[in-house]
């Protein structure tokens, strides 16, 4: 069974190896674990944060889908270039400020834009939370994210142009009994060079006990059976054709006399064969490799 087709969006290619992929997860994993870490210890509740997703997208189609007002954290990520955005829903942000404040943290909470004191409260706590990047990413570079404003309408944001490639990263958290999403946006120009050194890191030199298992990993390998097997060339045939068949019929191969077999391993073409015979056997030569 064919598997479902996937989504893909030619304005934004994916540009990444399985490694940088997994890399970005990893990161972003551990990022989640941090936040919900400074959440709880902060707010003195359990709090959870979780992965949802990250996938990349233009500059454009992230901030289109960001709801008006948020509380959107601009960041930098020294030495490294350029900036990024951590979103957090209005909803949960009042809820944190109503608990930092000592309420109750209830979900009825008013909708609208931060005051003063509020944006400090707040902006404390997202440098907090932004600060665990530097963990995130400690297997992977050093950086000192910082943020250095808070904004409410993605609208009059210009970090980027439109179609610049990011990469998106999806959480859903957890306060008590509020679910809500929040993101992290990253252009990927600015982790470019992070994500180049993955595949330019050279293999590591195994050594000791590890060289010596990788050793006999190799000797057992040379004596695993694979299924051979020699075939003539494919042919097609009309499905009608192939419904019409019945005992007795003769398919031409329309193979040349003159042309070698094809000889595969599991599948995989190795060789090139002759048909023969090995004493009362049937064998084949190979002629090419």
């Amino acid at each position: 069974m064919n598997p479902e087709p996937l989504p893909y969006d030619f304005r934004s290619p994916s540009r990444f190896s399985r490694e940088q992929v997994r890399a970005l997860q990893m990161v972003n994993e551990t990022f989640a674990r941090q936040m919900a870490t400074v959440l709880s210890t902060t707010l003195r509740t359990v709090a959870h944060a979780t992965l949802e997703d990250v996938e990349q997208s233009t500059y454009d189609d992230y901030t289109r889908r960001l709801p008006v007002p948020s509380v959107l954290a601009i960041l930098n990520f020294p030495p490294l270039t350029g900036a990024g955005i951590f979103h957090l829903p209005l909803p949960i942000v009042m809820n944190v400020i109503d608990r930092l404040l000592g309420g109750p943290g209830h979900e009825n909470q008013p909708e609208r834009e931060l005051s003063e004191i509020e944006s400090g409260l707040i902006r404390n706590l997202v440098q907090r939370i932004v600060h665990e990047l530097a963990y995130a990413f400690d297997t992977l570079a050093s950086i000192q994210p910082q943020v250095t404003a808070l904004e409410a309408d993605a609208t009059f944001l210009q970090l980027a142009p439109p179609s610049d490639p990011m990469i998106v990263s999806d959480f859903e958290l957890k306060i008590g009994d509020q679910v809500v999403n929040s993101s992290l946006c990253i252009p990927v120009a600015t982790l470019q060079p992070v994500l180049d050194a993955i595949d330019a890191k050279p293999e590591l030199e195994l050594t000791g006990a590890q060289a010596l298992a990788a050793e006999h990993i190799q000797e057992r390998m040379s004596d695993v059976p694979v299924r051979v097997t020699v075939a003539f060339e494919p042919i097609s045939l009309a499905s009608k054709d192939i419904l019409q068949l019945e005992v007795g019929d003769v398919v031409p191969l329309r193979h040349p006399t003159n042309q070698p077999l094809t000889m595969t391993a599991d599948g995989v073409p190795v060789a090139k064969a002759v048909p023969g015979s090995h004493g009362k056997r049937l064998a084949c030569q190979i002629v090419n490799v």
